[in-house]
């Protein structure tokens, strides 16, 4: 309660500056599958450009509550601490190779709450993609919980504006024939999904091609 307090009071006032930061324009794979309301939890893929892609997908999916994995170095710090604690930063510790981060993961989406993730596992500034570490398709095994992705064009800034595409739900299980499963399929369920990124990335510059197209006619 103490937690969720501050997160309110940080989601109220970060509003105006996230909105002229971001000027987020949003766009649906589907958007009668999936809009911004997502109804129970669900694991959040995106991915990477720097710190700010939570910040803005945290005021997309609101009032949802979104919580974080993210690495041990934010966690470090006094002061980021105690900010991952009132957003539900969840340490993904990259030294031990600790894979606690997957049952705190599983336990908050089984609350009912979002866990947002980024399988690329560090920024990738150079706009490109990068490959998923696999470790994060755990989360939704055990939760039986849908993946949902959700992908930017990481235009940050003051006089730019920012895009991103949700995605139709992934549900991992519909994939697997079995009641188990096994490393195999772990990798193919990645290149499901990294597919997936990949193709709502183009369809991002797809659409804005179609926007500048109509606005010049």
């Amino acid at each position: 309660m103490f937690y969720d307090f501050f997160r309110w009071v940080a989601l109220i006032l970060g509003y105006p500056f996230v909105n002229l930061y971001f000027k987020t324009k949003i766009y649906y794979e589907d958007k009668s599958v999936q809009g911004r309301r997502i109804d129970g939890g669900a694991l959040i893929v995106s991915n990477h450009f720097n710190q700010s892609d939570y910040a803005q997908n945290m005021f997309v999916l609101c009032p949802h509550k979104l919580c974080v994995v993210a690495a041990e170095i934010a966690f470090k710090n006094p002061f980021l601490r105690f900010g991952m604690k009132f957003f539900g930063g969840i340490e993904a510790n990259r030294v031990t190779k600790d894979k606690s981060f997957v049952k705190k993961s599983v336990e908050e989406i089984k609350k009912g709450n979002l866990v947002q993730i980024f399988p690329e596992g560090h920024n990738t500034p150079d706009g490109k993609i990068h490959p998923f570490y696999k470790s994060y398709l755990a989360i939704p095994l055990e939760s039986k919980a849908p993946i949902i992705p959700i992908v930017t064009d990481g235009n940050y800034g003051f006089f730019k504006r920012a895009r991103i595409i949700i995605g139709k739900p992934i549900n991992v299980w519909d994939y697997i024939e079995t009641d188990t499963y096994t490393r195999e399929d772990f990798t193919r369920l990645n290149d499901i999904v990294f597919n997936k990124v990949l193709e709502l990335r183009q369809e991002i510059e797809n659409r804005k091609n179609t926007e500048r197209t109509n606005k010049n006619k």
